[in-house]
């Protein structure tokens, strides 16, 4: 009886074709910028999330300033400890409109980028506003 066995070539071909593979995702990745599904969803949320913070962060300046005490209520957020600011704003109810519900993480990165622009502002409707009392 004739014993037969796996060719000698096989193994070699084996790894070439295993190495090539590694090679080429290697490739894929570092020099075209390929990347999974799940990372390329993980990167258009985000990517998301910071057009529409962009977008309604101007939004959150303006319902800040249109409220009837804004000078005074700058001064209460300018009072407030620094990592509460952005609680501040988000609480105050200047990060959406009144009936909106928001995903939390989305409400707490436009408040985060809300309270530096009000923060900065040195006018609200013709009144100057200073850090003193």
């Amino acid at each position: 009886m004739m014993k037969r066995g796996i060719p000698t070539w096989v193994k070699p071909s084996f790894w070439g074709v295993i190495f090539g593979a590694l090679a080429w995702w290697a490739i894929l990745a570092w020099q075209f910028g390929w990347v999974s599904g799940g990372v390329a969803a993980q990167r258009a949320d985000e990517e998301a999330q910071r057009a529409v913070v962009a977008y309604a962060t101007p939004a959150c300046v303006a319902r800040f300033e249109r409220q009837p005490d804004a000078p005074a209520a700058w001064q209460k957020l300018k009072g407030t400890n620094s990592w509460k600011q952005d609680d501040a704003v988000r609480d105050g109810g200047w990060v959406g409109l009144p009936d909106q519900k928001l995903d939390p993480n989305l409400a707490d990165a436009i408040a985060g980028a809300c309270a530096p622009k009000i923060l900065a502002l040195t006018e609200i409707g013709g009144t100057k506003l200073t850090t003193a009392n």
